[in-house]
């Protein structure tokens, strides 16, 4: 009821409203016409803010009950936000009616939502691969109050597959960061066939059109035969990825060498020939031989033996 909302009383609410409608009005008459009960309707409606003056007239509602306005859209915005995580659960666990088995994510807001969802709702693993280009769907560092992710204290366990070409984006080395802070196992691809996220190997995220489409669209994958299709992708992948030593500092930016250069090092190290890092990194041979001869000077190495050995001493640890 209303005078609930604003926390009056029945009487208090009837004095109130006849304050409105009278306007200024001595205490004489108002006990005359509401009796002795008048005194304390009044001290309360005083004390609120809704009632002043001498002789006593009420305030203008949307004035004086402004802070009560203010409370109740809060509360509002908190139980609507409740019911909102509590349909997300829901239909993480419910395919759509007529059992389709995927839905089109059209939108950006539809992709960013499925991807916070799949993400905060797994209770036992992720998996996912991370291709070039980059999409910070979940950027390190986001600190907005209608982020859900958490993933720094998320109990689920973490494996992600990231393609080296990435790591010319700073935002995806902020995101590397972000996985090592909450104990991700990383490995590192060639290549890998497109990106991919799967929760608790029940639901999963893929594009929808092959990499070189011009349309950024994604599917919702239900829980069923597709997911399992999805997850012996992903393993098939990880037992040809190579393991990444989670030292991020080494993909930092900040150190004795940038990114690509780290990146370069990383698969060198790693048994690389010339031909497959410029492969990763989408550039000519002759561009990566032209940075080995920079990263030799800075090491003062003559081999790339001498190279290698001087990165996994002092680069790579």
């Amino acid at each position: 009821m209303p005078h609930r909302i604003a926390g009056l009383s029945l009487e208090q609410e009837r004095l109130y409203r006849h304050l409105l409608a009278t306007g200024p009005t001595s205490i004489h008459v108002l006990e005359g016409q509401f009796g002795r009960e008048v005194y304390a309707s009044l001290y309360e409606l005083t004390v609120r803010g809704l009632v002043h003056g001498n002789p006593l007239m009420a305030r203008r509602p949307s004035v004086a009950m402004n802070g009560v306005l203010m409370a109740q859209a809060a509360e509002l915005q908190r139980i609507q936000s409740y019911v909102e995580e509590l349909d997300h659960i829901y239909e993480t666990g419910h395919p759509p009616e007529g059992g389709d088995a995927v839905t089109p994510l059209v939108s950006r807001e539809q992709i960013q939502h499925w991807f916070e969802t799949l993400t905060v709702t797994a209770e036992h693993e992720i998996q996912q691969f991370i291709t070039h280009p980059f999409l910070p769907l979940a950027p390190s560092g986001r600190t907005d109050s209608n982020s859900r992710l958490d993933l720094v204290n998320h109990p689920a366990k973490c494996r992600v597959i990231v393609e080296w070409k990435t790591f010319q984006s700073q935002p995806a080395i902020n995101g590397l960061h972000h996985s090592l802070d909450r104990g991700c196992e990383i490995r590192l691809a060639d290549r890998l066939p497109h990106k991919l996220l799967i929760g608790d190997r029940r639901m999963a995220m893929t594009p929808r059109y092959p990499r070189d489409h011009t349309v950024r669209q994604m599917l919702l994958v239900h829980p069923g035969t597709l997911v399992d299709f999805l997850v012996e992708v992903f393993e098939a992948e990880w037992e040809r990825a190579l393991p990444l030593t989670p030292d991020p500092a080494k993909f930092s930016g900040l150190g004795k060498l940038e990114p690509s250069e780290m990146v370069i090092v990383e698969m060198l190290v790693g048994g690389a020939h010339v031909d497959r890092i410029a492969s990763a990194l989408g550039v000519h041979p002759r561009t990566v031989n032209r940075r080995l001869e920079d990263l030799k000077r800075k090491a003062n190495a003559t081999t790339l033996f001498q190279l290698g050995a001087y990165a996994s001493r002092h680069w790579l640890n």
